[in-house]
């Protein structure tokens, strides 16, 4: 069973940085709060946590890769193309509920040994996740956690930890109720931005 850490911000806790950390750089997976709901990471380049991830939702589109974390938009830029006009409006929206798709950079199967064409790209307003992206150094693979067993969504870390501890490391806890609510999608690879699903966060800001 998973380890349950309750933890804090404002500041982070760094000895909880440090073991959240320990646990990704040894394959493991973490589940945390995402601004709008609960999400299980992993270090984006351990195949063998992604694969336990993608047992722990199985109904996550195969050919579909997870989104990256990035601590800030320069993170960003070494995975992700942005040229000006992009960073003048992702400068505007991130941190944010937005998850945006950008072609990526050569830097990416480098860094991740990711083949994929584009790729999707998160900077959460969560300082808790923002500086564990930071003291990792470099992006974290994540996805939201699934419906718990009788369908209903996770708001909280203890029904977190009772559906999915089984198949995680660690849960990082501010003991805060979440909504459960999705992140709004953004294609941003093309010139034109195209919106992929609506939900927390205004999409207008892209002119979508």
């Amino acid at each position: 069973m998973a380890e349950h850490l309750f933890t804090y911000i404002n500041p982070t806790s760094e000895r909880d940085l440090v073991r959240a950390c320990q646990v990704l750089e040894h394959d493991g997976v973490l589940a945390y709060p995402m601004d709008v709901n609960w999400a299980f990471g992993c270090d984006a380049a351990s195949v063998k946590a992604l694969d336990r991830i993608r047992r722990l939702k199985p109904t996550h589109p195969k050919e579909q890769p997870f989104s990256l974390i990035c601590a800030d938009i320069s993170m960003a830029a070494s995975i992700g193309n942005i040229d000006n006009y992009h960073y003048r409006v992702l400068k505007r929206c991130w941190p944010g509920p937005y998850t945006v798709i950008l072609k990526r950079h050569r830097n990416l199967a480098r860094q991740i040994k990711d083949k994929r064409a584009v790729v999707g790209i998160r900077i959460p307003e969560s300082p808790l996740i923002r500086d564990l992206v930071t003291r990792l150094g470099r992006p974290i693979a994540t996805t939201s956690v699934p419906l718990l067993p009788d369908g209903s969504v996770a708001k909280m870390g203890y029904e977190v930890m009772d559906a999915f501890g089984h198949g995680i490391d660690m849960l990082l806890d501010l003991g805060e109720e979440l909504p459960g609510l999705d992140s709004t999608v953004i294609d941003y690879s093309e010139e034109q931005p195209v919106l992929v699903r609506m939900g927390v966060g205004d999409p207008s800001i892209f002119g979508a």
